[in-house]
Parts: structure tokens; C-alpha cells; sequence
């Protein structure tokens, strides 16, 4: 009798252990995951804090080490497989001859890196290169409105990964295109409720989801009054086609 009171008590106990851990575990999406193999590997030595470059290189044709922002990548990587040479050998094949000079050379991380870290570290390179091709007019208009609004700067370039958020949830601003997202936002209307308020009113009432979103540091701000109708519509149709045509 004692035996199956204790199976009574400790069991559920210790699947809501269980249950919340899994609920709370990070879900972080491959564009997270290739910052963080990004500072693994030393590349923002070179390529100065989030690549923004600035870190001089004496000898060099461009005198300094190129940076991943703006049009710089360009000037050097073609397509997604040069990017892919790049890291894994130091240089593309299409450059092998070419000599740019400078003390500090790129490092090959072919027999470094695995094929797993490769590819999200691709993942996040093309996010802050702006290597990511957006076919879809109204979703274009999207990126442009969130780009504006500095969405960019909480959940990660493209919107494909946030930042550290202390005391929230998890720890972190959900990017749109994880899993997290799917655990938030419901629906459409949903989503341009958090836009237009910076909160969800189902979430708010939830007593442990109101909790955390009370209590994180950087809260989502409310842009009923700064962005138009359209705009909203537009940010929408962006995050929609970021998410495969789901939200």
C-alpha cells in the first residue's frame, strides 16, 4: 500500500520534471547555432565583432580584413559553394591564384569543422551577408519594413535566430522561422497582435507564460503607432514566406 502511494506521488513528479525540462530546453534555429560555432572558431577575431570587419590588416590590397555586412562579401564570394571553399580551404577555387597580400591569411577548417557545424555556420554567413534571395515581391517588401523597424537587431539577421533575452522563457528572443515560433503564435491575427501591442493577450493571461514575459529584460515593443496597416501586412507576408508559407 505504502509502495503504490509512493508510485503515486513521486511518478507524476517526476514527468512534469521531465516535461518541463523538454519544454524548456533551447530549440535554437541554424542561423543561432552558426554564431555560435562562428565564436567556436575565432572568426570574429579576424572578421572584427558580428564580421562588422574594422580589424586592420598590414600588407593587405583592401588594408583590411574584409567584413560579412554590406556589399563587402560580395567583392568575394560568388555563390553559396565559394563560401563553402572559403572556409574549408582558405580561398575558393576560382581565386586559388590570386594573391591579396596582408600578415593575417584566411585558415582552412577542412579537417577542423564537421559537416554539421559547416552548414549551420553557412546558415548564419549567408543570413549577415544578405546572400539569402527573397523571390517573392510582397515578402521582399516585408524584409524592407522589418529591416526599418530594427526587428532584425532582437531576432537575428533575417529574423532567423534571437538574441539573448535574461529572464525570459528559454533565455533568448525566438527567431520566426524555429521551432519556438510555433509555440507562441497560434494563428495570423496572433501575430499581428504582437506586432501591434508586443503582446499576445492569451499569453498574458496564462499564469506561467505572463510570468516570463513579465519578468524578461528586453520586451517586444508595440508598433501600432508607427507602422501602417500595410506594413504590418507586409512584415506578415515576409515572416510567412520565411516559414515556408505557415505561420
Amino acid at each position: 500500500m505504502k509502495r503504490n502511494l509512493w508510485l503515486l506521488i513521486v511518478f507524476p513528479a517526476v514527468m512534469l520534471i521531465i516535461l518541463w525540462f523538454v519544454i524548456t530546453s533551447p530549440n535554437h534555429t541554424p542561423v543561432w547555432k552558426g554564431r555560435e560555432i562562428a565564436l567556436k572558431y575565432g572568426c570574429f577575431n579576424c572578421h572584427g565583432f558580428e564580421g562588422y570587419g574594422n580589424v586592420k590588416n598590414p600588407g593587405y590590397r583592401y588594408s583590411e580584413v574584409p567584413s560579412w555586412q554590406g556589399e563587402t562579401a560580395m567583392m568575394f564570394i560568388l555563390n553559396e559553394e565559394e563560401l563553402k571553399e572559403w572556409i574549408l580551404y582558405g580561398k575558393p577555387r576560382r581565386l586559388k591564384d590570386v594573391n591579396y597580400g596582408g600578415v593575417i591569411k584566411m585558415p582552412a577548417y577542412e579537417n577542423i569543422i564537421s559537416e554539421n557545424e559547416l552548414k549551420n555556420l553557412i546558415s548564419y554567413l549567408k543570413a549577415v551577408m544578405g546572400l539569402i534571395k527573397i523571390d517573392n515581391d510582397t515578402a521582399k517588401a516585408g524584409y524592407e519594413v522589418a529591416k526599418k523597424s530594427g526587428c532584425f537587431g532582437c531576432h537575428g539577421p533575417y529574423g532567423m535566430g534571437g538574441m539573448p533575452n535574461k529572464g525570459s522563457f528559454k533565455g533568448y528572443i525566438p527567431g520566426w522561422d524555429g521551432e519556438d515560433f510555433k509555440l507562441l503564435v497560434e494563428n495570423e491575427d496572433e501575430l499581428k497582435e504582437w506586432i501591434l501591442y508586443g503582446e499576445i493577450n492569451r499569453l498574458e493571461k496564462n499564469i506561467i507564460a505572463g510570468k516570463f514575459l513579465r519578468r524578461q529584460v528586453v520586451k517586444m515593443p508595440a508598433y501600432k503607432d508607427i507602422l501602417s496597416k500595410d506594413e504590418i501586412n507586409y512584415l506578415v507576408s515576409y515572416i510567412r514566406w520565411l516559414r515556408g508559407g505557415k505561420i
